[in-house]
């Protein structure tokens, strides 16, 4: 598949490892009683559940029900062409094995996944047509109800979301308000549109602090809309591609200057797709950054390297989790 295709690669991809190398943390998330709880504080990131569900494959961006048992994210292979929903559900100490959701395509990309807060209803990008679809080649944002316990068909958002440009990474508030980004204007940046009287209003592009020259995306907003954390590429302060920032909200039009979370959260590869546990508590997102020594471990044997590659940390774009501690960015 194209690069095009994938929102998250066409953003950010612009420039022994096996699971015995695991630290202690990640070794713990694979026995909790809670998906991603942890009894210690993880100042820095690790792997989520690897192996289980951060494994071999490309990954990225994620959502969890509101009961925090079941986890959704995009999942891609350049090579077969396809890019999908899937998830896991969280049972008797351990994900199940992943599925895809009911309508992921062979033809039809489905990325950036989220739940709304209430878990009712799943949004994501795709561009698949539609009667009224914006002329030419470009994503949309989409939604799919939960009735029953079943995903039912997707429909698409259309006017006033919907732009000739590409939308993605959709992120619904508990005032169902709605985030994403949108290159409508030329540039990645991010826009807000409000819902009033059982509608969206126009979308509103985000301050000139938070939408700067350089491409903003992911922008993941806290439920009752007090912070944001959002993507950033190519900042001249950045530590890798791209770097996550964190921006609180000052009054209803206004947001604080952003701050790089800094070399703690941020690596020297791609970081991106943030997203904040339903109790505030936990900061997860994708990372395609290596272990320290995992290229020369790899070149030992032939060995070394096909269990390197076949592992959660060969490089590819895959979940991380660490403790979130809002006051740390506050200033």
């Amino acid at each position: 598949m194209n690069s095009k295709l994938l929102p998250l690669l066409c953003l950010f991809l612009l420039v022994s490892c096996s699971d015995k190398k695991e630290t202690a943390e990640e070794q713990k998330l694979e026995t909790l009683d809670h998906p991603y709880k942890i009894d210690s504080i993880v100042h820095k990131p690790i792997r989520f559940h690897p192996e289980v569900v951060s494994t071999n494959i490309d990954k990225f961006n994620t959502s969890f029900s509101p009961d925090g048992n079941t986890i959704y994210y995009t999942v891609t292979s350049q090579k077969l062409g396809i890019t999908g929903i899937a998830f896991q559900r969280f049972e008797k100490g351990r994900f199940n094995l992943p599925e895809f959701v009911p309508f992921v395509s062979a033809d039809v990309p489905i990325a950036d996944v989220q739940i709304s807060p209430d878990g009712q209803l799943m949004l994501f990008s795709t561009f698949q047509d539609y009667q009224g679809k914006p002329e030419g080649f470009n994503f949309n944002i989409w939604t799919s109800e939960l009735k029953n316990g079943e995903w039912q068909k997707p429909v698409p958002m259309g006017n006033p979301i919907s732009s000739s440009g590409n939308e993605f990474y959709p992120v619904m508030t508990d005032s169902k308000n709605l985030y994403f980004n949108s290159d409508k204007s030329g540039n990645s940046d991010i826009y807000l549109s409000k819902f009033q009287d059982g509608k969206y209003l126009e979308p509103i592009r985000l301050p000139d602090n938070i939408n700067s020259e350089k491409r903003e995306a992911d922008a993941f907003v806290a439920k009752d809309e007090s912070f944001m954390i959002f993507v950033r590429v190519d900042e001249p302060d950045g530590y890798g591609n791209s770097d996550l920032y964190i921006s609180f909200r000052e009054n209803e039009t206004e947001w604080s200057d952003p701050i790089n979370m800094g070399e703690d959260v941020n690596s020297d590869q791609v970081d991106g797709s943030p997203y904040v546990t339903p109790e505030g508590d936990y900061l997860i997102f994708t990372s395609g950054r290596l272990t320290k020594g995992t290229k020369e471990t790899a070149t030992k044997s032939y060995k070394d390297f096909s269990s390197s590659i076949s592992s959660s940390n060969n490089g590819s774009l895959n979940f991380y989790i660490m403790n979130l501690n809002l006051d740390k960015y506050r200033q």
